[in-house]
Parts: C-alpha cells; structure tokens; sequence
C-alpha cells in the first residue's frame, strides 16, 4: 500500500472587522513629558488634542497609533 500526499493551498484575505471601529491614541516624544492622548474613535479629535498639547508645551513630535479589530478569512 502507498501512501499519497494531497496538498492544496487555500488563499486567505484580511480586512477590517464588519463592526469594529478604528482607534487612536498619540504620545508626546519630548523626552521629559509624559503626555498621552485619551484614545478616541475618530483621528480627526485625537489630531486635535495633539494641536492643543503642541500650544500649551512647543513640543510638536507625537507618536500616533491606530488600531482596529481584523478578521481573517477564506477567500473563494
């Protein structure tokens, strides 16, 4: 008796999760503040809070980050 290897690829795609929502957050990078923005669903506010520290402090380098829930799944 032989034995046989079936192999079959099967192509897979990603994408945003049907009811999940995008959030952000920034961080001020000046080294002796430690200001974080509140995190918010829409990047246009959390753009805003970044303009309003950069007036308060001079300090005009953020780190953004944007994260979302992703799904995988199989393509047809």
């Amino acid at each position: 008796m032989s034995v046989k290897a079936v192999l079959r690829y099967v192509s897979y795609v990603m994408h945003r999760h049907p009811s999940a929502e995008t959030t952000a957050t920034a961080r001020c990078l000046n080294p002796d503040c430690q200001w974080i923005s509140a995190s918010t669903r829409n990047a246009d506010v959390c753009t805003d809070m970044c303009i309003r520290h950069t007036g308060r402090t001079g300090h005009m380098t953020f780190l953004r980050e944007f994260s979302e829930v992703a799904v995988v799944e199989r393509m047809s």
